[in-house]
This record gives C-alpha cells, sequence and structure tokens, in this order.
C-alpha cells in the first residue's frame, strides 16, 4: 500500500505547479490530508478497517490520471506558448520593417510637398509673365532709342575729343566722384567745373588731359565755337550736319530718359 502512496506522490511531484488548477490544488490538500490522517490511524490501530485503503488507493488512481491529462495540456500549452515566442518575434520585425516604411514616406511627401510648392510658385510666374508679356516690337523700339542716342556704342564720326557719347568721357570720369579722390582739390578747385569754364570750353589745370593723345586734340576742341584761331583746325566730322545730328541725339536720349522714369 505503501508503495502505491509513493508512486503516486511521485507522479504528482513530477506535475509542474503553474499549470495545475487552484480547486484541484484544494481537492488534493483535503485528500492528502485525509490520507495522512489515515495513516496516522493505522498506525495507532493495528489492524486498518477493511476497504479504507483500496479506496484511497482508487483515488489515486484517478487523480493521478487527471494529472496525466494535465499534463499532456501543459505540453501543448507549452508549445503553443514557444510558438507565440516565434510570432511576437516576426510581429517585431514586421512592425520595424512598417516603422521604416513610414519614415520613407514622410520623407517623400516632404519631397512632393516642396516639388508642388516649387511647381505652383513657377506656375504663378508662367502666369505673370504672360499677363505681363511685352511685344518684340517694342524691345525692338526701346533698342533702336538706345542705339540713336549712342548709349552704347560711338557715333562713326567719332574722334578723341568728340564730346558726343558713347559716356562717360574722360572729362565727366574726372570730374566725378573717382577723380575727386585721386585728385584733391587744390587751389580752391573742388573737382567740379564752374559754369563758365564749361560755357567757354576750358579746362582748369587740375582737369587738363595727362594723355599724349589728348594733349592737342582736347586743348584745340574745347575752345567756344565763335572763337576764332589760325591754329584751330576743324576736327572731322564737325558740320552743319552733324551738329543737327547731335541735337537729334541729345533729344532722343532725353525722351528716352523720360520714358525710362
Amino acid at each position: 500500500m505503501l508503495r502505491y502512496i509513493i508512486q503516486g506522490l511521485e507522479s504528482w511531484l513530477v506535475i509542474p505547479t503553474q499549470v495545475v488548477d487552484h480547486v484541484v490544488e484544494a481537492q488534493l490538500a483535503v485528500k492528502f490530508r485525509e490520507l495522512i490522517e489515515i495513516l496516522a490511524i493505522s498506525r495507532n490501530q493495528k489492524l486498518p478497517q477493511p476497504g479504507e485503503e483500496s479506496q484511497i488507493l482508487e483515488l489515486l488512481i484517478q487523480r493521478d490520471g487527471e494529472f496525466q491529462e494535465l499534463m499532456k495540456l501543459a505540453v501543448d500549452q507549452g508549445k503553443i506558448h514557444h510558438e507565440m515566442q516565434l510570432l511576437e518575434k516576426v510581429v517585431e520585425k514586421r512592425d520595424n520593417d512598417i516603422q521604416q516604411l513610414q519614415k520613407q514616406l514622410k520623407e517623400a511627401e516632404h519631397i512632393l510637398a516642396t516639388a508642388v510648392y516649387q511647381a505652383k510658385e513657377k506656375l504663378k510666374s508662367i502666369e505673370k509673365a504672360r499677363k505681363g508679356a511685352i511685344s518684340s516690337e517694342e524691345i525692338i523700339k526701346y533698342a533702336h532709342r538706345i542705339s540713336a542716342s549712342n548709349a552704347v556704342c560711338a557715333p562713326l564720326t567719332w574722334v578723341p575729343g568728340d564730346p558726343r557719347r558713347p559716356y562717360p568721357t574722360d572729362l565727366e570720369m574726372r570730374s566725378g566722384l573717382l577723380g575727386q579722390m585721386n585728385n584733391p582739390p587744390t587751389n580752391g578747385v573742388n573737382g567740379h567745373l564752374p559754369g563758365d569754364a564749361l560755357a567757354a570750353g576750358r579746362l582748369p589745370d587740375v582737369l587738363a588731359p595727362q594723355y599724349p593723345w589728348q594733349s592737342s586734340d582736347m586743348s584745340m576742341n574745347m575752345l567756344p565755337p565763335n572763337h576764332s584761331n589760325d591754329f584751330m583746325l576743324e576736327p572731322p566730322g564737325h558740320n552743319k550736319e552733324n551738329e543737327d545730328d547731335v541735337e537729334v541725339m541729345s533729344t532722343d536720349s532725353s525722351s528716352s530718359s523720360s520714358d525710362s522714369d
């Protein structure tokens, strides 16, 4: 009888406690308490009552069958738990992939939003350019007006010393701010020509030409028109027709300046 009891105890000890139900544990505690009481009584009484030992053995065998079923269930649950752990790892990996993809999608969204904004700005610029389009005829007229005033090129009859365009001339360069910086004012001359000197066509000593090719031409050509001098030579191209041309160019230049304003 003790051998069966020991086998029942060993089979009970093999079962893991985490899979045993609380109700079953309570029942087992009650039965083992009864078994211990019976064993204690049987030791005190030399003659045990007939039939009690067989009932206890049957009860232990029944509980052992239940424990075996619980063991099978525990093994199945262990397999399921292992599969759940594997699935959790797979889910974690997929979660990382989804987060990476979400990050890439946000970057792509930012790039697309920037591109769309730039495209809208370009479309606005194109629409504005279309609304404010200028015909080629107006551009040609404006270019002709600039060319006629000799603002970008010299006239064909231009020679050194000619006061006409292209500007700035040496006289204007010397009377400007750069000329004042290079030649500080001395003897009351502040870098600007007085009105009578400009009217007479003469240069002060400070603003006298310093280039060899201008030493004679500028001094001869800057004399007043009514000055009678036997040594003065008329520069080529200075006739009545060229004077009219200069007046027309001056008129065109003033008109172009007023138009640009």
